[in-house]
């Protein structure tokens, strides 16, 4: 039974936390968007922009003290998740080190990375990108740059749980991407402890300790340099923290491309809110643009209120808003990043989990009109003549290249896929009121002739032909533009929470 338990979540706040407000989404200057020069980059761009639909993974220390990230560590305290637990009582100073001190309950005690995975596949997910540290700096891998990591001694895992989950990832069939915050509010090369902490920002004067920022960029590279050498291929390096940029905290990120693509060529390198070549695809944080984008991008929204569960009963959104995200997502040419992660001990919510299987009984059916499509610039005029009100687009999917992947039909450098071209397959979307879809009937410009529900069950598609029934469309009056008229309704299948029609041309 799908969405049971969105009636009993309709009363509860999944208001995100104010990120804008505590600066981490003020993106640089924009220059628009570069697309890349190099070939293999622009090959994996293009390869990425057919996945459509992945994961990100939050976990740390800060789950232990009923946080869904370190924010509390800075010093502005603007409220709710950049405060302390209302139950700690002292100074910043006090703060800081009780925070660290809580590495000692980690414990991961319920962690399963193969069930996390199993289920991310499931559900038709294709990439994953788990966090590696956050902005806290606790590595939830084994780097040899520092004891602050889960398997450390004085950290009960004791394992290296980043290695456990892209291992899993991998073996049941997805890609995996590194998150890695270019912040590091636990080295004293960022935050001089000695020195009042005011923010966010690094604490001392670059221009007077040049060497002190020196040594920050050398662990940062070296993390960075081990992440990617020691566990497997990815294809993506997400940097998060997208304050730390020059001129400000030049964190090198020229170098830092060329290390990665030394070490993994064609991977993609999204320095996540500085506009620019290092940016190869754009990442709007807990929202979702209300119109087409001419550039790759990745909505990142959570399915519960914040990026990790604080107990295994946490709410998440109805699987039905998933769904209508994703098919606004697609058709307005981006990925769709959908956020989770544990609690404390390593468990996903039980509606995550649930969420996750009925997400997967939707893709198993309608997935083929959503992997590889691609937007439209100028769509077809969709309107509703009948019916409960849904909201209508249409995109494309390129033929195949011989090698499996997506055709392109022009350069990527001149903003590709953008018009139908022969052998495309089109497809209709139809986002409900309500998350349940419902008969209508549209008229659609263009000729068609036939419909294919891939819903399945016992929907119903038909196509009017034109009173000679020598074609399928009709002429709207007076404009010589020809139109067909579709009749659609849902099957039984209660997985319909979108309809996806493919139109035969």
């Amino acid at each position: 039974m799908v969405d049971m338990k969105s009636a009993e979540d309709t009363q509860i706040d999944f208001t995100p936390d104010a990120l804008e407000a505590a600066g981490a989404l003020h993106p640089s200057y924009d220059p628009g968007y570069v697309y890349p020069t190099d070939p293999v980059v622009a090959r994996s761009l293009e390869h990425w922009q057919d996945l459509k639909l992945g994961v990100i993974i939050h976990w740390g220390i800060y789950t232990t003290i009923g946080q869904a990230g370190s924010w509390s560590l800075q010093r502005g305290h603007l409220g709710d998740f950049t405060d302390p637990p209302r139950e700690f009582e002292g100074s910043d100073a006090e703060y800081h080190r009780w925070y660290y001190d809580q590495r000692h309950r980690f414990s991961a005690e319920d962690f399963d990375a193969t069930q996390w995975a199993d289920l991310c596949a499931t559900a038709g997910m294709k990439y994953a990108v788990v966090t590696t540290k956050h902005h806290d700096g606790f590595a939830l891998y084994d780097t040899a740059y520092s004891n602050l990591k889960v398997t450390a001694e004085d950290v009960l895992p004791g394992r290296d749980l980043y290695r456990e989950m892209v291992d899993a990832f991998r073996e049941a069939g997805l890609e995996t991407g590194v998150y890695f915050s270019k912040a590091d509010w636990a080295r004293p090369e960022y935050w001089d402890l000695a020195r009042p902490i005011a923010d966010r920002f690094h604490n001392y004067s670059i221009e007077e300790d040049p060497e002190r920022w020196e040594r920050f960029i050398n662990f940062s590279h070296g993390q960075i340099e081990e992440l990617l050498k020691n566990y497997g291929p990815m294809n993506v390096l997400w940097l998060d923290a997208g304050w730390v940029r020059a001129p400000e905290e030049d964190f090198h990120i020229d170098a830092v491309a060329r290390l990665a693509r030394r070490i993994q060529p064609g991977i993609l390198v999204v320095d996540r809110e500085v506009h620019g070549e290092h940016e190869n695809y754009r990442t709007p944080e807990q929202e979702l643009p209300d119109r087409r984008l001419d550039y790759p991008w990745e909505s990142c929204i959570t399915w519960t209120k914040s990026w990790c569960s604080t107990r295994k009963d946490e709410p998440c959104k109805p699987t039905s808003e998933i769904v209508a995200n994703l098919l606004r997502i697609c058709a307005r040419g981006g990925n769709y990043l959908v956020g989770f992660g544990p609690d404390a001990t390593g468990a996903l919510s039980v509606h995550v989990q649930s969420g996750l299987r009925e997400l997967g009984a939707y893709m198993a059916t309608h997935g083929a009109g959503i992997y590889g499509t691609r937007s439209l610039a100028n769509p077809p005029d969709i309107e509703q003549l009948e019916g409960v009100a849904h909201e209508w687009f249409m995109v494309r999917k390129p033929a195949r290249g011989s090698d499996g992947g997506t055709a392109p039909k022009v350069s990527a450098h001149v903003k590709a896929s953008v018009h139908v071209e022969d052998g495309d397959r089109l497809f209709l979307y139809g986002v409900p009121q309500g998350g349940v879809c419902s008969p209508a009937r549209l008229r659609v410009t263009g000729t068609y002739r036939d419909a294919i529900n891939l819903g399945g069950g016992t929907a119903r598609v038909s196509v009017y032909a034109a009173p000679s029934g020598m074609a399928s469309s009709r002429t709207l009056a007076g404009s010589g533009i020809p139109y067909t008229t579709i009749d659609i309704a849902p099957g039984t299948d209660e997985t319909d929470m979108g309809y996806v029609i493919e139109l035969l041309r």
